[in-house]
């Protein structure tokens, strides 16, 4: 899915700038850009599989490397 300017900076801001799995910081610029420093992707805590939805309280930033390596389970099971 597709995410303005506007909801990458909620999601964003939700934790400071912190990925919400490991809890180090990602860069706001590197939305979306693998093998950068701070690189993230937009996380649904429940996964779209799992029942999850696409409302704000369900989305966090991730390193691109964490999201993908948490696959689609929950993020409580992830860290």
């Amino acid at each position: 899915m597709a995410y303005d300017e506007k909801r990458l900076r909620a999601i964003f801001e939700k934790t400071r700038g912190l990925c919400h799995i490991c809890w180090k910081p990602i860069a706001f610029s590197n939305h979306g850009v693998h093998g950068s420093r701070g690189g993230w992707h937009v996380d649904h805590s429940v996964p779209l599989a799992e029942g999850g939805t696409d409302h704000l309280n369900n989305l966090f930033p991730a390193h691109i490397s964490c999201n993908c390596r948490k696959q689609a389970n929950v993020s409580r099971t992830a860290r």
